[in-house]
């Protein structure tokens, strides 16, 4: 099985300087690469030993969403999904995700499922450019049909389909004032990126 994941932004490391397109040389080193890599690790997930620790049968758990999210002329739909398949979690996007969401979904999940984050799937809305790209101009966030503000309305709403198919954390409902803002509270911190201590 091939996943695609987040790399709206990212592109092949050519030797040379301005960034080039590749050529059918080029190309066919990057698949022989690609292709030698995948049969290294299809052989040692095969041996004996391996084969004996891989469970037999994975529950599934499945929940998607369809939101809207702001776009540069007009409100976008895209379909978000969440698939947790015994200790996998899928994510998925309807675009080419930058990679910095990896990142972020990856940190937020890492400490209760294995992430995998995939875009490029349920649709195609064009490039997901983060907030900051958007700041910093270039190629992507200059094409992306989305504004900035659905960066978090994204991670925001994955996090909620992960949570229903993770199953360790049930929603509160209370709509106290003092409940909502700890909720918010929890939320923000949860979306900031955590910084490693030197």
């Amino acid at each position: 099985m091939f996943i695609q994941g987040c790399a709206g932004d990212i592109r092949p490391n050519l030797p040379g300087y301005p960034y080039r397109c590749a050529d059918e040389a080029d190309i066919q080193w990057a698949g022989r690469d690609l292709g030698g890599a995948v049969a290294r690790a299809a052989a040692y997930s095969l041996t004996r030993e391996q084969l004996a620790k891989r469970a037999t049968y994975y529950p599934i758990r499945v929940a998607s969403e369809v939101i809207e999210l702001p776009g540069k002329e007009q409100p976008i739909r895209a379909e978000l999904m969440a698939m947790k398949i015994g200790p996998y979690l899928l994510l998925t996007m309807p675009g080419e995700p930058m990679v910095e969401y990896g990142f972020k979904l990856e940190q937020a999940i890492a400490d209760r499922a294995k992430p995998l984050i995939i875009g490029y799937a349920n649709g195609n809305i064009g490039y997901i450019a983060t907030a900051e790209a958007h700041k910093v101009g270039g190629y992507e966030p200059n094409l992306s049909k989305l504004k900035p503000e659905a960066e978090p309305v994204i991670l925001k709403k994955l996090g909620e389909l992960a949570d229903r198919v993770v199953g360790d954390v049930f929603a509160s409902f209370s709509k106290h004032p003092k409940d909502m803002q700890k909720r918010e509270a929890e939320e923000k911190v949860r979306l900031e990126p955590k910084t490693s201590k030197p």
